[in-house]
């Protein structure tokens, strides 16, 4: 009999779990992201509410990085109103990026009215390797020469995030 407890208490809390994950994050995940683009978003590790993984699982052949990026702040934008203190970038659950909870939150709550290109330009900078380290410069100096290096470490983010596993196994 109480065997029979233990065991329906585990249930229980793996369908909570499991409810708690897809209702707040991985429907609005999937739900956000552009038809040639699948990501799903969870709880790290299932459990852990302030820190959740943006996971890309296929983009198609004719995906532009564009439709992928555009998934993910459309993502922000509809979690808004919640605060995390870390997203991770994975790709098929291989974490590669993490990106701070309160950029997240900004590129949700301005999404509205920010312009697209100037959030994607200055996204690369936001983030960080999985050991801590900034994965990208912060670029100073002239416009043109700023804007070459951002849309460059742009490119050089989704190469890293999914692209050469696409291309490459």
């Amino acid at each position: 009999m109480h065997l029979r407890r233990v065991l329906t208490a585990v249930a229980a809390a793996v369908l909570f779990i499991g409810g708690a994950n897809y209702a707040r994050l991985y429907r609005p995940a999937a739900e956000t992201a552009a038809d040639p683009v699948s990501a799903v978003a969870y709880y790290r590790f299932g459990v852990i509410p302030n820190q959740i993984v943006y996971d890309l699982w296929n983009v198609g052949y004719d995906a532009s990085e564009a439709e992928v990026m555009g998934g993910l702040l459309r993502f922000a934008d509809a979690v808004k109103d919640r605060h995390f203190d870390k997203v991770i970038l994975a790709y098929r659950g291989t974490p590669r990026f993490i990106l701070d909870g309160e950029d997240f939150h900004r590129i949700g709550q301005e999404f509205d009215f920010q312009n697209p290109v100037y959030t994607l330009r200055t996204f690369p900078e936001k983030l960080t390797t999985m050991e801590g380290y900034p994965a990208f410069g912060s670029w100073t100096g002239g416009m043109l020469g700023v804007l070459n290096a951002q849309l460059k470490d742009l490119n050089e983010l989704g190469r890293r995030w999914y692209l050469d596993d696409i291309l490459y196994h």
